[in-house]
């Protein structure tokens, strides 16, 4: 049904090797070796133009602190973690997940699987993926068309409290299409 009017509105997997900082596939490369690859991803409006909501898929292997710098967004984000053992994603939790969140930065460690919603406009990370004893599946939605980040200015991430154990990772810049 090649051509159909609302073939538009679909994005699906058509067998594309995944390749780093891909915003039109659903598969791409995760940027650390502690997230199994690849990753699936939904990139919004870049791959499905008009769409409101960005979300993505990671199963995290070995601790990793990712988003480093404190951020705000323009619209609501949740943030879900789970056990990655099928069916069971609740009780195969098992991990500590730290999150700062709010101008103070108040630190809340994540021990059980939990969905955390993030009002636009309210400060968050770090995020640091502190111990995995069985893999975890995270999930983050967003709901903006566009990923928007403003980081939070002259943050000291190197000096920063994180209370405990750190693998601090930043992202790979991504080349222009």
């Amino acid at each position: 049904m090649a051509g159909a009017k609302y073939d538009k509105y679909f994005l699906s997997y058509q067998g594309e090797e995944p390749t780093f900082g891909d915003y039109k596939s659903l598969l791409s490369q995760p940027p650390f070796p502690e997230i199994a690859g690849p990753q699936t991803y939904f990139r919004g409006s870049p791959a499905l133009p008009g769409a409101t909501a960005n979300m993505g898929w990671q199963v995290f292997t070995a601790p990793v602190c990712w988003e480093t710098i404190p951020h705000i967004h323009k619209y609501d984000e949740f943030l879900i973690f789970l056990g990655a053992t099928l069916p069971d994603l609740c009780h195969s939790y098992d991990a500590e997940v730290d999150l700062w969140i709010g101008k103070e930065l108040e630190k809340h460690t994540i021990s059980a699987a939990t969905v955390v919603f993030i009002p636009r406009g309210v400060l968050h990370c770090p995020l640091n993926f502190r111990k995995i004893n069985k893999p975890i599946l995270f999930h983050a939605l967003y709901l903006g068309g566009t990923l928007d980040v403003t980081r939070l200015e002259n943050f000291d991430e190197e000096h920063f409290d994180f209370e405990g154990p750190v693998n601090l990772r930043r992202f790979p810049k991504i080349k222009p299409k």
